[in-house]
């Protein structure tokens, strides 16, 4: 009993209202059966003309008439309940022929009360209005159709007796045309209203899809915006792209190098990771530059099948100032129509221009390494002046700026006129010191033609600094003059060993900087040789003067007394004397002793070696001291230094061939005494003994 009566209160109402909201009892046969007749609008139809005739009925008097009214209500309203309650799948008509068949029921409705309340004058024909129109919104023929039937049924008694002109008959021709011209106009204009009905449908579906699009777009467009230009920002837009739009396989390529490359895809489960432009609609466009539409990739010859599910195609080339960038390529299983073309072209151009940001942000970021690279290398090699570290450190910085295998700098020797290399990454010290002639490899290219020399695949095994013992290099490499006041001061020269790897325009440019920068570094440190050598070098012979010759001096002698004892090596002196050089000036002038003076400072740069310390002493004097050479030495060297200006040709401004002689003193370190003075003293006592004897001789002492 207990189970009982839970299952009895389990479907009883309750007594009272639940907390927070009324309970409500589940919806029963009856009221759903209700709810669908009420939505029946043939149902609704026949019902709603069933007041109007029972108020003809009791007014007509006539007193069958209201059960009348009754009875055909009855019959044919509950026949319309009852057709309405008929499941679709049970009624074994079509559509049109179950609609047909209600209107039918309404038809003889109205038929059978026209025919039998009112009398006589049959008042309610008008009924036959309503339910031509009714049927009229069923279509053109249903309206014909139950029009010229209302007609035909309510001038039927009529038709034997056609010249009858009574009220009734005229009312009811009037009537039948009124109901079928109410028909046909009825029916136009539900045909109007369902066109309107669809364009308004279509439009509201295009507005919708438009605004999915615009949403997607936005989409598209904030991933973009906010992660950047790379490749998995690109891979994350063909996310979105493939999701707000429901495109079945989509690809974005990069073009590089002649190439498309992928980098981003979706659907696919291997697609190329290189394209050539050689077939394919991806090609096309490649080649044309131009978005390809394919709605039907079946009528397409250039269509290369990559999945064979694929019916359209849409491939937008990414374009900005006229490059191209990439390509954007959309397939799908569906038909593709010109919105979704709109949609490709405008996503497209919104990649192509975050990728051209992308590129000119890596542009700038390049250029500013450069010119930061460029401020490096000034700082590296500004304060150094000596040339031969100055060499060095312009290779390191070179190399900081621009990465590259091999690299070379030859710069000008002033005193041959000649390019020697001065420095070089190669690691064979031997080639350090080389001559480059004119034309030679890449250097001597680039200081014979004064502009910069490009050689994408060369051999220069035969070159200085570039020398392959066991086979020639083929490199790709430029070479640089470093021009300074239009001279070629030097040239630069970098190569990579491997010839696909060629410098980029960026580097280029980096390079014409450097030899700009190089090439001022150089003609400083030229300059700053030349103040030291003014500083130092006699200004009418070269020769070192007598400031640098006692420092140089002092330096020597301090180096001699370093070695104990039998280590030291023998320092010798000789100091020259021009026989008769003042009255020489007073008998030619000045401007031939300076002639002659000129002359015996050549002879002497040319018999002495460069390590030898050689100086004009004052006026006509000239000092030679030599290292590791003993006293007979340096008669021997003074003896032929005498013998060689006696041969030099000197002629007068008159043209008289002059005669021109040198005395000379020799001497060496005193190890008792090994004093700066005491080695000049006792070459000058010598020089003085030569003269004493007659001068245009050599005397030791």
């Amino acid at each position: 009993m207990a189970s009982t009566a839970r299952g009895v209160d389990a479907i009883s109402l309750p007594a009272a209202p639940l907390q927070g909201r009324q309970w409500r009892a589940p919806l029963s046969w009856n009221r759903l059966a209700a709810s669908r007749i009420g939505r029946d609008r043939y149902t609704v139809y026949t019902w709603a003309l069933a007041p109007i005739a029972m108020a003809v009925a009791l007014v007509s008097g006539l007193p069958g008439d209201p059960g009348a009214v009754l009875a055909l209500t009855g019959i044919c309203g509950g026949l319309q309940v009852m057709l309405g309650l008929v499941p679709s799948h049970a009624r074994g008509l079509s559509p049109s022929g179950w609609s047909f068949l209600r209107m039918a029921v309404a038809l003889l409705y109205v038929a059978g009360l026209s025919s039998v309340v009112g009398g006589p004058s049959h008042p309610l024909l008008a009924l036959y209005i309503p339910v031509v129109i009714a049927a009229a919104t069923l279509g053109r023929l249903p309206a014909v159709l139950f029009g010229t039937a209302a007609a035909l049924i309510y001038v039927a008694p009529h038709l034997s007796h056609l010249a009858d002109t009574s009220a009734v008959g005229l009312r009811g021709i009037a009537l039948a045309g009124v109901g079928l011209l109410a028909a046909v106009g009825v029916s136009r204009l539900v045909r109007a209203v369902e066109q309107a009905s669809r364009r308004l449908r279509s439009a509201m579906i295009s507005e919708r899809r438009r605004s999915r699009q615009i949403a997607g777009l936005e989409a598209v467009s904030h991933v973009l915006v906010t992660n950047g230009s790379g490749e998995d920002t690109l891979d994350r837009a063909l996310g979105v792209i493939a999701a707000q739009f429901h495109y079945h396989f989509v690809t974005v390529y990069v073009h590089e190098d002649a190439h498309l490359r992928l980098v981003g895809q979706r659907g696919y489960d291997a697609p190329p990771a290189l394209l050539d432009g050689s077939h394919g609609v991806v090609g096309r466009v490649m080649r044309t530059r131009e978005l390809a539409f394919v709605p039907d990739v079946a009528g397409d010859p250039d269509y290369s099948a990559v999945f064979s599910e694929v019916v359209s195609e849409i491939c937008a080339p990414l374009i900005v100032d006229g490059e191209l960038l990439g390509v954007l390529n959309v397939e799908a299983r569906s038909t593709l129509d010109r919105a979704d073309r709109d949609v490709v072209a405008t996503i497209a151009d919104r990649i192509a221009t975050v990728l051209a940001l992308g590129r000119d942000r890596q542009a700038l970021a390049e250029r500013a390494s450069v010119l930061h690279a460029l401020n490096e290398f000034n700082s590296l090699v500004s304060g150094e002046l000596e040339l031969g570290r100055l060499s060095a450190a312009m290779i390191d910085g070179l190399g900081r700026v621009v990465a590259a295998d091999i690299v070379t700098l030859a710069v000008l020797d002033r005193e041959t006129g000649r390019y020697v290399l001065r420095a070089s990454t190669d690691p064979d010290p031997s080639q350090l010191g080389a001559v480059i002639g004119a034309g030679e490899g890449l250097v001597g290219r680039a200081i014979r033609d004064r502009v910069v020399v490009f050689d994408d695949a060369h051999a220069d095994g035969s070159r200085p600094a570039f020398q392959d013992m066991d086979a020639q290099l083929t490199l790709s490499g430029v070479g640089i003059p470093l021009v300074r006041d239009g001279v070629v001061v030097g040239a630069i020269s970098m190569a990579r060993r491997t010839p696909a790897a060629a410098f980029r325009p960026i580097e280029i440019e980096a390079m014409e900087l450097l030899a700009g920068q190089a090439a001022l570094v150089v003609a400083n440190a030229f300059l700053h040789a030349e103040v030291e050598e003014l500083a130092v070098r006699d200004p009418l012979t070269g020769l070192y003067n007598r400031r640098h010759f006692d420092e140089a001096l002092s330096r020597t002698i301090a180096r001699w007394h370093r070695p104990a004892g039998k280590e030291r090596k023998p320092i010798a002196a000789i100091m020259f004397d021009l026989d008769h050089f003042g009255q020489f000036n007073k008998s030619y002038g000045h401007q031939t002793g300076d002639q002659v003076l000129k002359t015996f400072a050549a002879v002497l740069r040319e018999r002495f070696r460069a390590s030898d310390l050689v100086a004009r002493f004052g006026g006509e004097e000239f000092v030679v001291i030599l290292e590791d050479a003993t006293r007979d030495d340096a008669v021997r060297l003074a003896e032929e230094v005498r013998a060689r200006l006696a041969q030099q040709q000197i002629f007068s401004d008159g043209g008289e061939r002059l005669t021109v002689t040198v005395s000379a003193g020799c001497t060496q370190l005193d190890d008792e005494h090994p004093t700066r003075e005491q080695l000049l003293r006792t070459a000058d006592v010598a020089l003085f003994m030569a003269k004493r004897a007659g001068r245009d001789r050599v005397v030791a002492a």
